[in-house]
């Protein structure tokens, strides 16, 4: 598996692949079938890529993964966060591929990058339905961060949890 920058021509399928990854979270939902204004959103690689550095992991030329890795995750949230705390948004995993590590490559390169830069830690937003992804978190360590948390109201409000790992206290976990 090769973790790389992703090329702007790749945005289109990228937007596809997290869609494609997100929808099965929310079958149960009210959401409608194309997710909304959500859906819209997880296929908008492009408006993401204005704050953050797009990383996608292929395995034989074949895009299978993508994470949006931001330096700087204060501007990504309204919640009083230090500047210069590194974040991550926007994990998502081919479902082919989902349980063979992927999502935990992503991860654990946006880790060292935030360490190799020097940053305390690095903090994350992920939903009460993404369920996988937050076991993966808790294995490399991060905690809950209710700092960062928040709800999404309308027909049917959605927890957004906030998760950090903390590097002035934590050893080496990749």
């Amino acid at each position: 598996m090769r973790i790389r920058e992703a090329q702007i021509e790749e945005y289109a399928v990228l937007g596809e692949l997290t869609f494609n990854a997100y929808k099965p979270l929310f079958a149960d939902t009210s959401l409608p079938e194309d997710l909304g204004w959500y859906g819209a959103e997880l296929r908008d690689v492009k408006a993401r890529s204005v704050n953050s550095k797009i990383l996608v992991a292929e395995i034989k030329g074949e895009l299978v993964g993508v994470v949006s890795y931001c330096d700087d995750y204060s501007s990504q949230t309204e919640a009083p966060l230090e500047k210069g705390t590194a974040g991550f948004r926007v994990l998502a995993t081919m479902p082919s591929v989902q349980g063979r590590g992927v999502g935990r490559s992503l991860v654990e390169w946006c880790i060292r990058e935030a360490r190799n830069t020097g940053k305390a830690s690095i903090v994350l937003n992920t939903t009460e339905y993404m369920q996988a992804a937050q076991r993966l978190y808790r294995k490399l360590g991060f905690v809950e961060y209710p700092n960062i948390a928040f709800e999404i109201g309308g027909k049917s409000p959605v927890k957004v949890l906030g998760f950090q790992l903390s590097f002035e206290c934590q050893g080496e976990s990749s």
